[in-house]
């Protein structure tokens, strides 16, 4: 028994291993297929446009219910010796660094990388991709390079937009909690604020953006075949990408901490 538990350990890690290689290998190539990038403007914008604009709504709203509760919960926990100001600091400091990107990061990899990896599972089960490799043109180049732009300019955009809401909803839900005027809130957010919380927050939004693309884009390309197929695919590519997310927005974070 003993055995076969130690067996499956070992296939499962030999698996992942062999799995990460495969997916820094596309991701390699696909940066290297940057360089013709000009050649797919229409495909860049068409993916951007997925990613982006289709994605608004639902980011709106889970930021505007973040920075809600960010309020409530800061609000209800500062001490009332603590002046009411510095929940601005606060909030916009968990704003910035870890709740936008991580919110932002999750969405987006629930909502595009299972887009992505179903549709490319879809075209490898009807073949299409084979017929791409018969017409000489490269699979990464034509699907998941116009992909990778569009994400890394879009998931930046996405947290802007993620952080201005969450930002003004922690206002509001703090006007309610503790009284805390705008003139207070913009002074506990001038009182903290740092220039490289910003950097670090796109910089992490930059890299989520590539894991994104790149989880989706692998399993679609791994896809098996049938229906059963293409939902594991798509299983898998949320998975890994929720799961790399929550590890690289540590590193980063750890990284980030001791540079600046």
């Amino acid at each position: 028994m003993i055995k076969k538990i130690i067996l499956k350990i070992g296939q499962m890690t030999i698996a992942y291993f062999e799995a990460t290689g495969q997916l820094v290998v596309l991701t390699v190539r696909g940066f290297f297929s940057i360089r013709r990038a000009y050649n797919y403007i229409d495909q860049i914008i068409e993916q951007f446009i997925f990613i982006g604009r289709l994605s608004l709504p639902i980011i709106g709203i889970s930021s505007l219910f973040m920075g809600l509760v960010l309020g409530v919960q800061i609000g209800t926990q500062i001490s009332p010796q603590t002046p009411a100001w510095v929940e601005g600091g606060l909030i916009l400091r968990s704003i910035l660094l870890e709740m936008g990107p991580i919110i932002t990061g999750l969405i987006l990899a629930g909502r595009v990388s299972s887009g992505i990896a179903s549709e490319m599972g879809a075209m490898k089960v009807t073949e299409q991709i084979d017929a791409l490799r018969i017409m000489s043109i490269d699979p990464v180049e034509f699907l998941v390079m116009p992909r990778l732009v569009a994400g890394m300019i879009a998931a930046p955009v996405l947290l802007v937009f993620a952080d201005t809401i969450a930002i003004f909803a922690g206002f509001i839900s703090s006007s309610f909690t503790i009284n805390l005027n705008w003139t207070g809130f913009v002074k506990g957010m001038r009182h903290v604020f740092n220039q490289f919380d910003v950097y670090t927050s796109l910089i992490k939004a930059l890299i989520f953006g590539i894991v994104i693309i790149m989880s989706g884009s692998f399993f679609g390309l791994k896809s098996g075949h049938g229906a059963k197929g293409v939902g594991k695919a798509t299983t898998h590519a949320v998975v890994l990408a929720m799961i790399q997310i929550l590890i690289l927005d540590y590193i980063i974070s750890a990284t980030l901490y001791f540079i600046w």
